[in-house]
């Protein structure tokens, strides 16, 4: 299973852990756009596409 994120800013994380899907993202929001993004914000953005 691979987790993809893609932000509007152009910027995609794809993973197959949700937990590196998270601190990748979460930092990512953090650093570039100052917004903190929880667990379930980062999940809820997630595409999944079955391997």
């Amino acid at each position: 299973m691979t987790l993809t994120v893609k932000c509007y800013c152009g910027a995609v994380v794809q993973t197959d852990s949700e937990d590196e899907l998270v601190a990748q993202v979460s930092a990512h929001a953090l650093s570039v756009h100052d917004v903190a993004l929880s667990r379930t914000d980062v999940l809820a953005m997630a595409n999944i596409a079955e391997d």
